[in-house]
């Protein structure tokens, strides 16, 4: 039979639709902006007999369409797979059931006849001319639901864009076919904040050109797109996609010539955002619709090279062990998705797991806590995978570290308003030394506008920023990686050691009097001090002296001229007149470092040292 025939013999009304219907019917639907929105009116709106006690079956389930009235009238009862806050409220209330279950097992438990399923009513564009039509902007499981259902209902909706993927079903595949011209449910944008654009800042800074991202949708990803513009050869693997991603495509970031099979283009099981991306997603080779098992296999995410997973959270505690996810974050993307893609980039070759929280809550309490001891119905383990956590006071590097080290990592980017009474509590929980220092006032001066990336000779790319109190196990690292000579010429002394007690003080200064820069790279994953450059103001004396160092292996790259070019120019626009330094006529390098710093200077020698002046002003 022709197409255009067959269509017009299964084409029904709303009202024979529910002539289909019996009391008892487990019904799927298919998800989120792909509500069959004419079919669900209608059997909300319904007062007919057969329209009693349906089991409705929903994995996203979005808008104001299924109302709770219906279900006190036992028209229907929303059954699902996830669970967040909105729905949990249902489900205390009686108005949900709840399939405990994770998104791999969906699949099996609809294929098994486990979750039976009597009716199915799916979205789909419009038939082409072989009676092909596109599920559109959510696959999730609605391919399968086709295959199981004993009845196929689909809502041919215009507005539903034709998306490429596994996204196609026949009219053969179905037994009726009912129009629909309501329309696609959409995500309304709205601006971010300050806080979520610092925080989308610096998760940026962490993404390398090359990665494969998963982002998701809400403002917190918008933030984080809005600083990737500038990125190259990205790719996007995520279950659904927003609005952003347009940004991101059109900016080239996102280019047309990557292989999918390495993570490239944008790969996606759902769209959900404004009509202006769903035109752009209709009929464009570069989006790919899959369903949601696929996607969320760990073991698929792990071969994709370098893959980054964001999942942003309410809450952390300091070890970076637990959270707490936001309260309504039951759609797909919510955290268990989240948690897979975290996963899989966890173990993905050169992968990084970043999550990102707000340094306070809106009452102004603190997101970075000891323990949780409120909303612990939804505190999820991390499981380890936790790699970066960013707040919109910096990043914190977990791979690795000590629970000490993370204790201090995180409480360095807890609003400063907190720190010290964080680091009071750590100590009575002994997860820090007794000892440790942490001066707030000194926090409150950290200079984020000095922190940047540069690159060197061999494609080395060193990330710079003023030092940190949480830096000190790595500059103690730093120093005992230098040979006796090389302690030498920096310190004048022959010094052996460098305990916690020497060290912390090292680390904690204040960026007004004392300003230090250090150099890291990422090393497969973990962080590593490679150089620093400092100048302190010393009263007797008064005057500014600097000095630097870089790590031996590290040398002859550019690193060390950077580093002397950056303190001046840091000294010259805060107003120092001068800067000086203290060199051993032995230290060549130093000495010749200096003299290809542009700066003009002069050099004096007196009591076995060289002292250079360089003029700022």
């Amino acid at each position: 039979m022709k197409p255009e025939r067959e269509y017009r013999n299964k084409l029904i009304s709303p009202e024979e639709l529910l002539e289909l219907l019996k009391p008892g019917n487990r019904v799927f639907l298919s998800s989120g902006p792909a509500m069959p929105s004419r079919s669900v009116g209608a059997i909300v709106a319904s007062e007919n007999v057969n329209i009693q006690d349906l089991e409705l079956i929903q994995l996203i389930t979005l808008g104001d369409l299924l109302a709770k009235d219906a279900c006190h009238e036992r028209k229907y009862r929303l059954k699902t797979f996830n669970i967040g806050e909105t729905i949990s409220c249902e489900f205390n209330e009686g108005n949900v059931d709840f399939i405990p279950a994770n998104l791999m097992e969906i699949p099996l438990l609809l294929k098994s006849g486990a979750v039976g399923i009597d009716v199915a009513i799916v979205t789909a564009s419009p038939p082409d001319r072989n009676g092909y039509m596109s599920l559109g902007v959510a696959v999730d499981v609605s391919n399968i639901a086709v295959q199981m259902a004993r009845t196929v209902v689909v809502e041919i909706n215009p507005a539903m864009p034709v998306t490429y993927g596994e996204t196609m079903i026949h009219l053969n595949q179905v037994h009726r076919v009912i129009e629909s011209d309501w329309p696609i449910l959409e995500r309304p944008w709205k601006k971010w904040d300050d806080q979520l654009d610092r925080i989308g800042w610096h998760i940026a800074n962490l993404i390398e050109d090359g990665s494969t991202v998963s982002l998701h949708a809400g403002r917190t990803y918008d933030a984080i797109a809005s600083h990737m513009k500038g990125k190259r050869n990205l790719g996007i693997y995520t279950n659904v996609v927003s609005d952003w991603v347009m940004e991101l495509v059109e900016a080239g970031a996102v280019p047309y010539n990557r292989s999918r099979y390495r993570g490239g283009q944008v790969t996606s099981s759902y769209c959900y955002g404004t009509r202006a991306l769903y035109d752009y997603v209709d009929r464009n080779p570069i989006f790919e619709f899959y369903p949601i098992a696929r996607l969320v296999n760990p073991n698929v995410i792990r071969r994709i090279p370098t893959m980054v997973s964001i999942m942003n959270v309410q809450q952390i505690d300091v070890s970076g062990e637990s959270v707490i996810f936001y309260p309504g974050d039951n759609l797909l993307s919510g955290y268990e998705s989240k948690f897979i893609f975290a996963m899989g980039a966890a173990l993905s070759k050169r992968g990084k797991t970043i999550i990102a929280v707000r340094s306070v809550d809106p009452e102004g309490n603190s997101n970075i806590v000891i323990s949780h001891d409120r909303n612990r119905q939804r505190v999820r383990a991390t499981l380890g995978y936790a790699r970066y956590v960013v707040t919109e006071f910096g990043v914190a590097n977990l791979f690795g570290k000590s629970i000490r080290e993370r204790v201090i990592s995180l409480i360095d980017i807890a609003h400063p308003d907190h720190r010290e009474s964080l680091l009071e509590e750590a100590k009575r929980f002994g997860y820090v030394y007794k000892d440790q220092i942490y001066v707030i006032k000194n926090a409150k001066n950290y200079p984020v506008e000095l922190e940047t990336v540069k690159s060197f000779k061999d494609g080395l790319e060193v990330r710079f920023r003023p030092i940190k109190p949480s830096d000190e196990d790595m500059m103690r690292r730093l120093f005992y990686q230098f040979s006796d000579e090389s302690k030498y010429l920096r310190y004048f002394a022959k010094i052996q050691t460098m305990p916690h007690a020497k060290m912390q003080e090292y680390v904690n200064i204040d960026y007004v009097d004392t300003v230090s820069i250090v150099g890291i790279i990422s090393r497969d994953r973990s962080e590593e001090i490679i150089a620093e450059a400092r100048y302190s103001y010393y009263p007797r004396e008064k005057t500014h002296e600097l000095a630097f160092i870089v790590e031996e292996a590290y040398q002859g790259k550019g690193i060390a001229s950077f580093l002397v070019e950056y303190l001046l120019k840091i000294g010259k626009e805060r107003g120092l007149a001068t800067l000086c330094a203290t060199v051993l006529p032995e230290n060549k390098k130093m000495l010749r470092v200096f003299d290809r710093s542009g700066v003009a200077h002069t050099s004096k020698y007196s009591d076995g040292v060289i002292a250079v002046t360089f003029t700022l002003q």
